[in-house]
This record gives C-alpha cells, structure tokens and sequence, in this order.
C-alpha cells in the first residue's frame, strides 16, 4: 500500500514539472516576442525620420502604435502597485495568532522561523516572502499547484521559491506578469487593481462576520 501512495507523488510531481517547462516556454516566447517588437520599433522610427520628413512637421502621423502601458509609465506603475499591495494586505496578513504564512506552510505544523508579529518587513512568519507568498497564489490560478486546503498537490517551496528567483532574474518576473496582456500591457478582465481591492474589502468583512459568529 506505501508504494501506491509513493507512485501518485512522484506522477504528481512529474507532471508539475511538465507544466513549470511549459509556463517557462510561454514566457520565453513572450520576451522574444517583446523584444522583436522593440527593434520593429526602432527600425521604423530609424526609417521615418531618415525618409520621410513629414514625421518631423506632423505629430499626428505614427508608423506604429505604442502598447498602452509605455504611453503612460507612471499610472501603470501606480496600478501596478495599487494592485500589489492589495494582494500582500488580503494573502500576506496576520492571523489571530499574530503569524502570517504562505498557503504551504499554512498546513503544516512546523516551527516558524520568526515569533509572532516580528517577521522582518516583507517576510512571513513561516520564513518566506511576500513575493514568494503571491506567486504561489498565482500559480494556482493558471493550473501550476493548488492554494487552498484539499485540493491538488501543492507548490512546495523547494520548488516555487527557486523557480520564482529564476523568473525573476532572466525576465524580470514580478506579481501581475501573468495577468496581463503582452501586447497592450493591460490587465486581463478581472485582474485590475480595482477588482483586487474590492476583494480584499469582501474578505475584510468576512473575517469580521467571523468574529461576531465566535462572540455569540
């Protein structure tokens, strides 16, 4: 019976894997994809200002249209992290104990590496990151692990965290990479910062109904 268990596991992990080399795959084609773009760019601006001098008195002709998100740098950066910070306050917060663990470590009875509500800034309870904590939520949302309590294997941290720091380091990966179109630069439907706060309002206001519940 031990091997029985054994062998789902280790199919378990095999296909994560598969699915992992995928998501790095569609990554890969992503930044090629941007970069190809950026040197179209460049040679159209190189040849419209070389060969056609209407550019320099027209500002209204544009070979090619900009993605959204470089027209207007600094309210994607706000976005960016309106909707950041709203995902550390709803999945990065203190529990009642005073700890605040990724989802892995959540369901698993094992000391913590700070004491409670002393975590270092940007850092849980359970020794990872906030940075760390948000990637295994998204994730689980685009099939890679699980999140919640009795559902499929999860993202052990041996795995996410390397994986993440690799991301991070070849392509610049930060939470919201994969929730947002790699031509206009939007949000998907459903992934801004305004529906990530409304969230976190819902789930503000569940915890307290909780409360009041245990009160009585």
């Amino acid at each position: 019976m031990s091997d029985q268990p054994r062998s789902r596991l280790s199919q378990d992990v095999g296909e994560e894997i598969k699915m992992l080399r995928k998501k790095v795959r569609e990554l890969e084609l992503v930044n090629e994809h941007g970069r190809m773009r950026i040197e179209e760019l460049e040679s159209e601006l190189a040849r419209g200002g070389a060969t056609d001098p209407s550019l320099s008195s027209n500002n209204s002709t544009i070979p090619l249209p900009l993605p959204q998100s470089t027209l207007n740098p600094s309210s994607t950066h706000m976005s960016w992290k309106a909707r950041t910070d709203a995902r550390i306050r709803l999945f990065c917060s203190l529990n009642r104990a005073g700890n605040a663990l990724c989802s892995w470590h959540d369901s698993r009875r094992e000391r913590r590496a700070y004491p409670p509500r002393m975590a270092p800034p940007g850092s849980l309870n359970c020794g990872c990151t906030y940075d760390e904590a948000l990637f295994e939520e998204s994730l689980s949302r685009h099939g890679v692990g699980s999140y919640h309590p009795g559902e499929t294997v999860r993202m052990d941290p041996a795995l996410r965290n390397p994986l993440l720091r690799l991301l991070q380091q070849r392509y610049g990966y930060r939470d919201g990479d994969f929730e947002r179109d790699p031509v206009t630069g939007n949000w998907v439907e459903g992934e801004g910062p305004l529906l990530w706060e409304q969230k976190l309002t819902a789930g503000a206001l569940n915890i307290k109904k909780a409360r009041i519940e245990d009160r009585r």
